[in-house]
């Protein structure tokens, strides 16, 4: 299951996102992963989220990304709920291109039966097909 919170910045995406997180660490039986690119919500999240921050690795592309949280779930198959937070941060890759990296997910998410709930800082207006398959009200 994905769902996605999409956005322009000042909309309140990151206080719906970050009490999304934490309620889930109620809900979840397993582990919940918050990935997100520096340390901003760290102390905003409970400390039972494993938070993972992207600085420190080169991801230039969606395909990078995919390996990345393939890697994360290889490491930990008590992973329930993975939290993406400002996807168009972490990623710098051509926004046309994210169709292809959700269809990935929603394979992983099926093979693993993990959650994922994604924010995007962009106008919903620009939202493909694909985006607005899995967008939730926040």
């Amino acid at each position: 299951m994905i769902k996605i919170i999409m956005g322009q910045k000042g909309t309140g995406k990151t206080k719906a996102f970050v009490n999304i997180v934490n309620e889930a660490i109620g809900d979840e039986k397993g582990n919940v992963v918050c990935i997100t690119k520096g340390n901003r919500l760290l102390y905003d999240l409970k400390s039972s989220v494993r938070f993972v921050d992207t600085s420190d690795f080169d991801i230039d592309c969606y395909y990078t990304f995919y390996g990345f949280i393939c890697g994360i779930i290889s490491r930990d198959f008590d992973i329930t709920h993975i939290f993406v937070d400002n996807l168009s941060k972490i990623v710098s890759d051509d926004f046309s291109k994210i169709d292809k990296f959700l269809d990935l997910i929603f394979a992983i998410s099926k093979q693993f039966n993990i959650k994922f709930t994604i924010s995007i800082s962009a106008d919903v207006e620009t939202a493909t097909d694909a985006i607005k398959k899995y967008l939730i009200d926040y």
